[in-house]
């Protein structure tokens, strides 16, 4: 009986001291990337239909986080296709010469309530700059992580020659993000 129990307590404590492994998570459907800002005071958004984030993730072990997402620019989609068309030349997203921008991050905070922040780069148009996205977290088998984010579009270049002026074209950009995730079944070797 001795025997039994001390193997228990081994057990639990190998089980207990084990570290906890970030998760490695992908996309699933309801996902959306999305922006918005106004043109001559009337608002407008759009959203990217192609983008692929990597995400690992786990929030009782922010060191070993990690997001990387690829944004492919030519899938900006506002609805409407003059604006569409604009946004890629080379006054904005210049989609010949940048094909993608891409969001990296490997600081995270934590700020209590299910909610982090994510210090990240954003890499645009051949210019990085640091962007915070804040989120919240909510996991059961999945998991929804929600977040919002704010750059200047003129730190990157994005919205040049005639589209500089910030009373016609704010400055401040809002980016949303909603990813739907699911655990990412690892490779059979």
């Amino acid at each position: 009986m001795k025997r039994v129990t001390i193997l228990s307590v081994l057990c639990v404590m190998i089980f207990c001291a084990s570290p906890v492994v970030a998760e490695d998570w992908q996309m699933a459907k309801g996902s959306n990337l999305s922006f918005s800002s106004s043109f001559q005071g009337d608002a407008f958004s759009g959203s990217f239909t192609k983008f692929t984030p990597q995400i690992r993730f786990n929030p009782k072990n922010l060191e070993q986080s990690r997001f990387d997402v690829v944004i492919y620019l030519a899938s900006a989609n506002t609805q409407n296709i003059e604006r569409d068309d604009t946004l890629k030349t080379a006054d904005f997203f210049d989609v010949t010469k940048t094909a993608t921008a891409r969001f990296t991050a490997t600081q995270f905070q934590a700020l209590g309530n299910r909610k982090y922040l994510a210090k990240g780069q954003l890499s645009l148009r051949g210019i990085s700059k640091p962007v915070n996205l804040k989120f919240t977290w909510q996991q059961n088998k999945s998991a929804v992580l929600i977040g919002e984010a704010a750059i200047n579009r003129l730190d990157f270049n994005v919205g040049i020659g005639d589209w500089k002026d910030i009373s016609l074209l704010p400055n401040t950009v809002k980016i949303s993000t909603k990813l739907v995730l699911i655990r990412k079944v690892p490779a059979k070797p």
